[in-house]
């Protein structure tokens, strides 16, 4: 007749145990990590935005392009980064120094200008953690100063002296 020994039947009874701490455990540890994903993906989502914002506000502080234009570069960039459902409705482009105009193109020298982005967490969210975390939209504005230049004229006569 084969014995186990007391070490035999403590390994054997372990096995439950572990089992038990396995099951308790996997549950909390399953809402971190996908909370801890669900909070990254904002995070890219957030530098996204900020990037567009900061890309628009480039092409807006050249004076050449117009507030459709500008506008459609912020949701292209976005687009390419994989957020379709963001539109030209999401994004703003305001004059902060001149509030008598509205558009880039019209700007002088050192006018200075805004351009925002909102979208919906809900748009670009992976999981739905965002009664967890609160967010409900996510934005991004970039100031930018135009550099249009001031015309210069150049008179066609040499002087005599």
């Amino acid at each position: 007749m084969i014995r186990l020994n007391r070490f035999d039947r403590s390994a054997h009874s372990r096995q439950g145990v572990a089992a038990v701490e396995f099951a308790v455990v996997l549950p909390i540890m399953a809402l971190l990590i996908v909370g801890l994903w669900e909070v990254g993906r904002m995070v890219e989502v957030q530098q996204y935005l900020a990037n567009a914002c900061r890309e628009g506000a480039r092409q807006a502080s050249t004076g050449v392009k117009t507030t459709a234009q500008v506008q459609q570069v912020v949701v292209d960039y976005l687009k390419q980064k994989g957020l379709a459902n963001v539109t030209t409705a999401n994004v703003t482009v305001t004059s902060v120094s001149n509030t008598s105009i509205s558009d880039p193109s019209q700007a002088t020298q050192l006018d200075q200008f805004r351009v925002a982005v909102s979208v919906p967490f809900t748009d670009v969210r992976w999981v739905a953690l965002n009664q967890i975390t609160g967010v409900r939209n996510l934005t991004a504005s970039a100031d930018w100063y135009s550099m249009r230049d001031i015309p210069i004229t150049v008179s066609a006569t040499i002087p005599l002296k």
